[in-house]
């Protein structure tokens, strides 16, 4: 068994993701300082200590969770297993006086079920403490203290820490829950996968409750996605240090910045706006991002230098084939009449749907929105004399 202890200068980390962002991720770990950085599916492995482990939690965008891999181990059946947990030196990790809870991911022809797997770490813990300690930590799914995660593929065992707790897409700016939010995260990766960085303006004509305009301003402005979060899992383990973590939260952003170019938010519906304006408000950022209450057929490009439009219009699973076609077909009108020189980045899991904006795409990602398989394709607007 190979144990990383905490006394470890440098150590493994894992950062995962949606699928499709794997890549943008891998960059933001490497201007972090990250070592090792190796790309798996909806994941980032990658090498650092401490001080990285916070500032990772803190500053990457395209990140869901950030585990600290503390041992790895071979079992094929469920009494090696069993062994090599209870073999642990849990305590020096936590103490026997906090709640835990196990996740657990399975690709193996040994073991078939996580919720079997879950139980048997829980076990092997709480009789490890018991025998060691005199006492056993209390397990809670709804406020554990520490968070395990262990993931088996195949024979190999790798048991982790995860020191994020709730997922990172959970900024703490979004005041209530709209109806189908578009995750930060995704938004978020959207922005660093179309190469926008503030100097051109960025218009969302179909804003619900505002999740791309806030994570493009927070891009622009130099604001980093940890800036509203309270919670980390990292402080309640043993070796948190509050100093370091205080350094952490002023490092690599350089201070924060007026964008360079107009940040626009528009949607038809009052209710969305509103929304949008409470959550623009609690981000900070009602200075920087403008909201209108305005149809897409009434949104204008603003004077000056084109820049990007991007939007998540509805996917249809609620509309019936004739509106839907209709929407996007309003969609290309709009971008060919009224923005000339720009670059439309537009998610949708309708590939038919996407054939009515009537222009031709020149990127093209597969990304994963809520389990469900979706697309955010580039489409260049040109100029109507160059058609």
């Amino acid at each position: 068994m190979n144990i990383y202890s905490f006394e470890e200068k440098r150590f493994p980390l894992v950062a995962t993701t949606f699928q499709g962002l794997e890549e943008i991720l891998a960059e933001e770990v490497m201007r972090l300082g990250g070592t090792d950085i190796r790309v798996k599916s909806r994941a980032v492995t990658f090498t650092g200590n401490k001080k990285l482990l916070y500032a990772a939690n803190y500053h990457l965008r395209t990140a869901l969770r950030i585990l600290r891999v503390i041992t790895e181990f071979q079992a094929t059946d469920d009494k090696i297993l069993y062994k090599a947990l209870y073999d642990f030196p849990w305590e020096t990790f936590f103490s026997s006086h906090q709640k835990f809870v196990v996740d657990a991911v399975i690709h193996s022809p040994y073991f078939n079920h996580s919720h079997f797997i879950e139980q048997r770490v829980k076990d092997a813990v709480v009789d490890r403490f018991r025998d060691k300690t005199g006492t056993r930590p209390g397990v809670s799914r709804e406020s554990p203290d520490i968070r395990l995660n262990i993931q088996i593929s195949g024979k190999k065992c790798v048991l982790s820490l995860d020191s994020s707790g709730d997922s990172l897409h959970k900024r703490g700016y979004r005041v209530r829950q709209g109806i189908a939010n578009l995750n930060e995260v995704l938004a978020a990766g959207m922005i660093l996968l179309s190469g926008w960085q503030g100097n051109t303006p960025f218009i969302d004509p179909m804003c619900g409750s505002g999740t791309l305009p806030i994570e493009a301003a927070m891009i622009a402005t130099g604001i980093p996605p940890g800036y509203m979060r309270s919670k980390y899992a990292f402080i309640k383990w043993k070796d948190y240090d509050a100093n370091l973590y205080q350094v952490v939260k002023t490092m690599y952003s350089g201070g924060q910045h007026r964008p360079m170019s107009l940040i626009l938010g528009a949607d038809r519906s009052a209710v969305a706006i509103r929304l949008a304006r409470l959550n623009v408000t609690n981000a900070g950022l009602k200075e920087v991002v403008k909201l209108k209450i305005m149809p897409l057929q009434e949104l204008t490009a603003p004077a000056g230098r084109p820049g990007i439009v991007m939007m998540d219009p509805p996917f249809g699973k609620r509309m019936k084939p004739g509106d839907l076609e209709n929407i996007y077909r309003s969609i290309g009108v709009v971008l060919k009449e009224k923005f000339a020189g720009y670059d439309a980045w537009i998610l949708s899991s309708n590939n038919q749907a996407f054939k009515r904006i009537g222009l031709k795409p020149s990127a093209r990602y597969e990304l994963n929105h809520g389990g469900l398989k979706v697309f955010l394709k580039k489409f260049p607007v040109r100029n109507r004399r160059d058609h």
